[in-house]
């Protein structure tokens, strides 16, 4: 009888030692593809080709045409320092949130400055901003979103919500005229036409 025990006994043991090594094996096999799986994921996804430089309200100088509640998008596309210098005395920043490092950003001929504000539209918070943009060709569509949910007091219909931010020139087409597609909730509003130069 107690050979009997003694030999189930070493069965089992052996039995206990062949799942051990298997368990083992199949461990050590599967983490190399949870690695590989993470690796690709985080590969896959890419920064965006824009940078913030300012966001808030503004206040066009001379804009006259649109009127209280008419939600008219108005755009530019900046290229130099005297381009920048321009539109700042055009259009005259109310309340921004762009800072010295963010505002410093921009450094012609490098950069292109993309800029879109909505007239006259009462809103809250810093609602406008850019969400995507692709490049297909000579054609640069930039998406714009307008937030919905209130995120401060609501602002004199005079002020527009502006966004502004930067793209390195060298990620832009190399030739011809470049067209800069604004949409606005899969709606394009405004295009602007420019040579880049």
């Amino acid at each position: 009888m107690s050979a009997k025990f003694s030999a189930l006994l070493i069965v089992m043991m052996a039995g206990f030692l062949i799942a051990a090594c298997v368990g083992d094996t199949v461990s050590s096999t599967a983490e190399p593809e949870e690695v590989a799986k993470t690796e690709v994921s985080s590969e896959s996804v890419q920064p965006p080709i824009w940078r913030y430089v300012n966001s808030g309200w503004v206040a066009p100088r001379y804009e006259q045409s649109a009127g209280a509640f008419s939600k008219e998008l108005r755009v530019a596309v900046i290229t130099s320092d005297s381009e920048m210098l321009l539109f700042n005395q055009e259009v005259v920043g109310k309340r921004t949130y762009g800072r010295g490092d963010t505002l410093g950003r921009p450094e012609f001929p490098g950069s292109v400055v993309l800029v879109a504000y909505l007239l006259w539209l009462p809103v809250q918070g810093d609602p406008l901003s850019v969400i995507g943009m692709e490049i297909e060709g000579n054609i640069v569509v930039v998406q714009l979103e307008l937030e919905e949910d209130a995120q401060g007091r609501e602002l004199p219909y005079l002020y527009a919500p502006m966004t502004m931010v930067t793209v390195d020139r060298s990620d832009l087409p190399i030739s011809g005229p470049v067209d800069f597609q604004f949409r606005l909730d899969g709606e394009t509003l405004a295009t602007v036409t420019d040579t880049l130069r």
